[in-house]
């Protein structure tokens, strides 16, 4: 560590973080022009691809030998050919872990409020409200576009959830309300796993009106409804078990206790609470819970907490925490009763 490598590599690793946001407009590039789907059958030319999505040779070539080094794209120079790296497939529209939508999403919605961070460091105020001149979900409610963008990235994301959503012990459960459930993606897969199963998407009116689609296309129409409203005011009663899959986090204390106490008085005791979560310090991923608390700062008034947070946040809604189960992913379950 005395040699000058040795002095200049935390110079170096830091240089590449400070790059970060320019890689992050790379990979919305490559993403929004299609360029990892070019390649799910294997390296081509880089000219080929580049006519393939319209865009110039010279150009895609540097880019390409920029997210190689990410692990992105594996480049030929040789050859002047490029493939997929170890991490590409995940910018592919139809991989089973594709985050190409959060890719386009965080760029369009994201990237410009970070700019706002040192004043949201200040007043507390989120970067994205003082960016937009509101709080990000009326923002994001005007235009349909920035909706179905949103929509699509919750649905990328389920991918991070996907083991936590195996881990739920839903076997005394006969009717699911999913609070925040969106196009219903999440309840449409657990109603096709547990044929016994009867189920609520809830959301907003101009939300929830995504499901009906969803639900019939995956056979459980049947079974699952949907249900529009504000859950800060009511959520559907009667049901025996509820689930809020990496919802409350978007909101702060005080919002979140409001957000229980509904759930409480329409389940009453004994009803049970899903939580599918992140927790800091805890999961497969646990650097995944402070990234996602960072992005909380910027675009929202929520947070990612600790198992004493949730403990306490439940505790003070009249819900008892059960457990907190370990998946395989990031996030944890939590189960909770009412008492």
């Amino acid at each position: 560590m005395d040699s000058a490598t040795g002095r200049r590599a935390p110079a170096v690793a830091m240089l590449r973080l400070l790059g970060g946001f320019q890689v992050s407009q790379a990979l919305y590039v490559v993403a929004r022009a299609g360029v990892p789907d070019q390649l799910a059958d294997g390296p081509r030319p880089v000219a080929e691809v580049a006519a393939a999505v319209g865009v110039r040779t010279d150009l895609l070539r540097r880019l390409v030998r920029t997210l190689a080094a990410e692990q992105v794209f594996a480049f030929d120079a040789g050859q002047d050919t490029v493939g997929l790296g170890r991490l590409g497939h995940t910018l592919c529209a139809d991989a089973a872990d594709s985050l190409r939508d959060v890719a386009l999403m965080w760029m369009d919605t994201h990237y410009g409020p970070f700019a706002g961070l040192w004043s949201t460091l200040h007043d507390g105020v989120p970067a994205a409200e003082r960016e937009f001149g509101k709080p990000l979900f009326d923002w994001l409610a005007e235009e349909q576009e920035r909706l179905d963008g949103f929509n699509a990235a919750m649905g990328n994301l389920l991918a991070l959830r996907q083991d936590a959503l195996d881990s739920l012990d839903l076997r005394k459960v006969h009717h699911l309300v999913d609070i925040g459930g969106a196009d219903g993606t999440a309840l449409a897969e657990l109603a096709r796993r547990h044929e016994w199963l009867w189920g609520t998407v809830f959301d907003l009116p101009h939300v929830v009106t995504a499901a009906a689609p969803v639900l019939r296309e995956a056979g459980v129409s049947d079974r699952i409804g949907t249900w529009g409203g504000d859950f800060f005011e009511s959520v559907p009663p009667g049901a025996d078990a509820y689930l809020a899959c990496f919802i409350l986090h978007d909101w702060n204390d005080e919002q979140c206790a409001t957000l229980l106490d509904r759930v409480r008085e329409a389940g009453g005791t004994g009803a049970r609470l899903f939580l599918v979560e992140t927790v800091l310090d805890e999961g497969a991923a646990p650097e995944v819970a402070t990234l996602f608390d960072l992005t909380m700062m910027g675009m929202l008034e929520g947070r990612e907490r600790s198992r004493a947070d949730w403990q306490s946040l439940l505790s003070g809604s009249g819900f008892r925490l059960d457990r907190v189960v370990q998946t395989g992913g990031p996030m944890c379950v939590l189960e909770a009763t009412g008492v």
